[in-house]
């Protein structure tokens, strides 16, 4: 498989008015399954990978940003040489070539920028993207695929009244606080919502926020069903009544719309918690915004199976 990765600086329609100015991924493949870059419409995410366990994978990376920067390929095992470390971040126009075998098992990952001091600006600019890999044990499960086998990226993101990101408003005060977004976003888009069927999906959640932790859980108290974390699938589904997801985590939910009626919604929120964002080291802020709750996904059922 080869793959041209670049990144660049866009413009996107997020919310209504003015064009938000981002930093993108853009791939193609240069050789191989020409479906394993899955573009994201209308969203400044990266495309999505799709890689299989034991693939030979070369990525060449191309830097178009005014600043240096590098991919760090989030929870695969790849060689030091394509670990994407600061060391190794390109300045603009330049090229970095990665070169490894996929070696870890199915599951949901991600690429972001690791340049160094530059990480955290970089992802919330809008570099991130997921990369999903597959293999034989996950496929023989038998778990929704294709159009039922569903990604999603949760952000939060603070703009102004132009429609432009705004990034450590408080300056010293955020970043030893954590910054909190103001907006919640969804595969890049505020109020997500998607149009389902009446049976299962699975659901593929990436917490790419910078700070903010979710408590996420069905509105109607139905128990989460998880399928897997970050290391791939468990050994058995396991049920809870919320699944916390901190930056950088993934999960991957069972999502069970075939009772539901055609003009139901089934919603999926972050409920209000307390913990470590309530410790004297945390503003108030942080701390009312974490005790909020929000609608992260609806799920309009508009059509029988």
């Amino acid at each position: 498989m080869h793959i041209a990765l670049k990144a660049m600086p866009a413009e996107v329609a997020i919310l209504p008015g003015a064009a938000t100015r981002v930093w993108t991924y853009q791939g193609e493949v240069l050789e191989g399954d020409p479906n394993a870059v899955q573009h994201l419409p209308g969203s400044y995410l990266g495309p999505i990978l799709r890689l299989r366990k034991g693939q030979r994978v070369r990525v060449e990376f191309t830097n178009e940003l005014a600043e240096a920067s590098i991919v760090h390929w989030h929870g695969l095992h790849v060689p030091e040489a394509a670990d994407g470390h600061p060391r190794l971040a390109v300045g603009p126009g330049e090229t970095y070539t990665y070169e490894f075998n996929v070696a870890s098992r199915a599951g949901t990952y991600w690429y972001h920028p690791h340049p160094h001091g530059r990480t955290g600006p970089q992802v919330y600019n809008g570099l991130a993207g997921l990369l999903i890999v597959s293999d034989d044990e996950e496929q023989n499960v038998g778990l929704p695929d294709g159009a039922h086998d569903l990604p999603l990226v949760l952000q939060d993101r603070t703009f102004d009244a132009q429609n432009q990101l705004v990034y450590l408003p408080n300056g010293m005060r955020d970043r030893i606080n954590g910054f909190l977004g103001e907006q919640i976003l969804v595969n890049g888009e505020p109020d997500y919502s998607l149009s389902v069927a009446t049976r299962v999906y699975r659901l593929r959640v990436l917490n790419g926020s910078n700070s903010r932790t979710y408590k996420l859980a069905w509105d109607d108290g139905t128990p989460i069903t998880v399928l897997a974390t970050d290391g791939g699938l468990l050994e058995k589904p396991i049920q809870r009544e919320y699944v916390t997801l901190s930056p950088g985590e993934r999960v991957e939910l069972w999502a069970d719309c075939s009772q539901a009626a055609v003009g139901d919604t089934v919603r999926l929120s972050s409920l209000p918690f307390y913990g470590t964002e309530a410790s004297g080291m945390l503003s108030s802020d942080a701390e009312l915004e974490n005790g909020a709750e929000f609608t992260i996904l609806r799920m309009r059922v508009e059509r029988e199976e």
